[in-house]
């Protein structure tokens, strides 16, 4: 995204080492009803949303539950939302797993993340380049709008690299930099494994809900 990211791959070990506090405790019993009706109303969304939770859950097992029920959920929206959708066809990789896999990388699942440059969110939009897309720095990270803007972002570099994830991946950190670069993709590989070698069973198994 610009040169300033270099330090992008130290941060992401030193994220996912912290627990952070939840405002999201307040809106578990909403969301819980919300995500009760995307089970019944869109199924695939609701497989996605699943298999994005437990993902989360496996990587970042310091975050809260409630957090990271609200990130799952984020990004499953996100994704169904088809705005912004694009895949990686060398990698063969869909939307959803080039997502898992920056963001992974990025603040690894932490919407509280922010780095020693001021990247913020989950997708660690630089505040300086990008300020002008959020209304404040509190704004940058909210789930939904910092998934907006930075793929909206990612998605500018993957048509100017003419759909080249790695070229894209340069570009948004700033620097040709392939160990970033690899890192995304072999993220984004090994969330499109989990799904692969361990599918979601069709029964509720709690959760979603928290336990």
């Amino acid at each position: 995204m610009q040169a300033v990211k270099i330090a992008g791959i130290v941060f992401f070990v030193l994220v996912c080492g912290f627990s952070h506090g939840s405002a999201y405790d307040k809106g578990i019993e909403n969301i819980r009803g919300e995500i009760e009706f995307m089970k019944k109303d869109d199924p695939d969304k609701y497989r996605d949303f699943r298999y994005a939770l437990r993902h989360i859950r496996s990587i970042n097992k310091k975050q809260r539950e409630t957090t990271s029920i609200f990130v799952a959920k984020a990004v499953a929206d996100h994704v169904h939302g088809k705005k912004y959708r694009f895949t990686s066809n060398e990698h063969r990789l869909n939307f959803l797993s080039v997502i898992m896999g920056i963001i992974r990388v990025e603040s690894c699942f932490n919407p509280h993340a922010v780095s020693g440059k001021n990247a913020r969110g989950l997708m660690q939009v630089h505040w300086p380049t990008w300020k002008q897309y959020f209304s404040s720095q509190e704004e940058a990270h909210d789930l939904n709008r910092n998934l907006s803007v930075g793929t909206q972002i990612l998605g500018l570099y993957m048509n100017r690299s003419n759909n080249d994830l790695r070229l894209a991946l340069y570009k948004y950190l700033g620097a040709k930099d392939d160990r970033y670069a690899d890192k995304v993709i072999a993220s984004a590989i090994a969330f499109k494994k989990s799904v692969l070698s361990n599918p979601i069973k069709d029964i509720l198994d709690g959760a979603e809900n928290g336990r």
